[in-house]
């Protein structure tokens, strides 16, 4: 009989061990894995900037926000857009050390498009011009030059 007991308090001590490894192991993977994660989320803030655009019509006291503005980045890095908020504001995150190309665009205004190499974070203000319509003047005049060009 005592033979039994101690056999079962030595099972009863086994599966209770088994279990209370189990349980720490499943803590230290879990644990690893979120220590894991943390660290690729750090590198990756570390080579990424937030470019802040500022979308704007008008001059000096009198400027005014663009709202729905595109603001498109193109680079080898990858590629990625916004839209302005009703504050003009478009914030892109970008890669450190990326060539972009930049092409912002609004309805109406002249399309802007410029390069340029990503540092850090960065604050760009646009102010944006609103297209102007052809005159007739224009047109006859570029019709005129074209006439002149393909006649010869």
């Amino acid at each position: 009989m005592i033979r039994l007991k101690s056999t079962f308090l030595v099972i009863i001590l086994i599966v209770t061990s088994i279990f209370t490894i189990g349980i720490n192991a499943e803590d230290i993977f879990v644990n690893n894995k979120q220590e894991k994660i943390q660290n690729e989320l750090n590198q990756q803030a570390m080579f990424d900037a937030e470019i802040t655009f500022y979308i704007l019509t008008g001059e000096g006291c009198a400027c005014t926000p663009i709202p729905g503005a595109t603001i498109s980045a193109y680079s080898g890095e990858g590629n990625t857009s916004g839209v302005s908020d009703e504050d003009g504001l478009c914030i892109l995150t970008l890669v450190i050390l990326g060539e972009y190309n930049i092409i912002i665009e609004a309805d109406g205004y002249q399309m802007i498009d410029f390069e340029f190499n990503v540092l850090d974070d960065q604050i760009f203000t646009f102010h944006m011009f609103e297209k102007r319509e052809s005159s007739r003047s224009d047109v006859s005049l570029q019709t005129g030059l074209l006439t002149k060009i393909l006649s010869r």
